[in-house]
């Protein structure tokens, strides 16, 4: 806003300048009409490229309609393990069946976008955000190939949905390992020579940082679907860090099925959150508190999973279906857990008046 403001002063004194060394009246209205266009460019602050479909308010956060989830279709990796002993990971396929899934997908998608225009929403966007790996634009070219052509605004390739690293070709030896990971911890252990789930849940935060800061610069219309084709473990990590699920509640939630929408639906209510960006030195005193308010409301308080995509996540509960506010986290955050060690008891956190105190949870 700043660098709009020093460009609408520049070109005032520029034409001002201009229009006093004329002196034909017919010059002056031309000069006036001038400076009317580029103060009203000036005035919008989204520059060419910055946004994608329509422009929005510069007063108003306006959020997309959904944020899809998908695991990509069933891949040749799914059905033989082998394959990725001699096939890159990145470079494994759908079979037949994922494919069918992914335009099944599309399907699904177009009669839901196509039931909000029913509903007198305005015509549907879609913004894809795609893993890298074959399997996953595969299936991202599936679901478009069954969406109008005209609903959809943007693709972008972004390597951070790729799959968690298992270790460039994966030897024999992997099934030995994914039983050392479930007796060690599925979210901590380290792969050799790839990644753990901490690793990619580091990663997944640079990507949802960014990606709630082009929402909230107003990059999307209100109609928008973003689709981010993506992984199992990496739409998981994606879900724990968007509702802040802790270790243990991360543990317990299952894949979801190939080619699955995951949907987190715009609260209603939530769909225009006031940006109070509040110029205090220059504000009035009886500027309006309960519009800054609304300043505390993060993005993500904004979405809840549905009701089909909870059931859709084994070991998914209600109370995960939305962002988990820091004052209301504490018992969760707290719990260890399972615990490892045989011998020693898993305790819970309870907290009562101000005052924390542990307990036995083993009966």
């Amino acid at each position: 806003m700043m660098k709009t403001m020093y460009v609408m002063k520049t070109v005032r004194i520029t034409t001002t300048t201009t229009t006093h060394a004329q002196s034909n009246n017919s010059n002056q209205q031309e000069q006036q009409n001038t400076q009317q266009t580029i103060d009203d460019r000036a005035l919008d602050y989204r520059a060419p490229g910055f946004t994608v479909g329509e422009n929005v308010s510069t007063k108003k956060r306006v959020l997309p309609k959904r944020i899809i989830l998908i695991r990509h279709g069933e891949s040749k990796g799914n059905v033989d393990e082998t394959a990725y002993q001699h096939t890159p990971d990145w470079q494994i396929r759908l079979t037949e069946k994922g494919r069918k899934q992914a335009e099944q997908t599309g399907k699904m998608l177009r009669a839901l976008m196509e039931k909000d225009r029913e509903d007198g929403e305005r015509d549907p966007k879609v913004f894809f955000y795609i893993s890298p790996y074959r399997r996953s634009k595969e299936t991202a070219a599936g679901i478009a190939k069954n969406l109008e052509p005209e609903w959809i605004i943007g693709v972008r390739e972004e390597p951070q949905l790729r799959e968690q690293d298992f270790g460039n070709f994966q030897t024999g030896k992997m099934a030995l390992t994914k039983t050392e990971r479930q007796q060690f911890g599925r979210f901590f252990y380290r792969f050799p020579d790839g990644e753990s789930g901490a690793d990619v849940y580091d990663r997944m935060t640079i990507f949802e940082d960014h990606m709630v800061r082009d929402i909230d610069n107003g990059r999307f219309p209100g109609s928008t679907n973003m689709v981010l084709c993506t992984h199992g473990l990496t739409l998981r990590v994606f879900l724990m860090r968007w509702f802040h699920w802790t270790v243990a509640e991360y543990e317990r939630i299952a894949n979801p099925a190939n080619s699955v929408p995951i949907i987190l639906e715009r609260r209603e209510e939530d769909f225009v959150v006031v940006n109070c960006e509040v110029d205090w030195e220059n504000s009035r005193e009886d500027i309006d508190g309960d519009l800054c308010a609304h300043h505390a409301v993060h993005t993500k308080e904004c979405y809840e999973l549905t009701n089909d995509s909870m059931a859709a996540l084994e070991g998914c509960t209600e109370d995960m279906c939305t962002m988990i506010l820091p004052e209301e986290c504490w018992e969760r955050a707290l719990n260890f857990g399972g615990s490892m060690d045989e011998s020693a008891d898993d305790v819970g956190c309870t907290i009562g008046g101000g005052a924390v105190s542990w307990k036995s949870t083993s009966s």
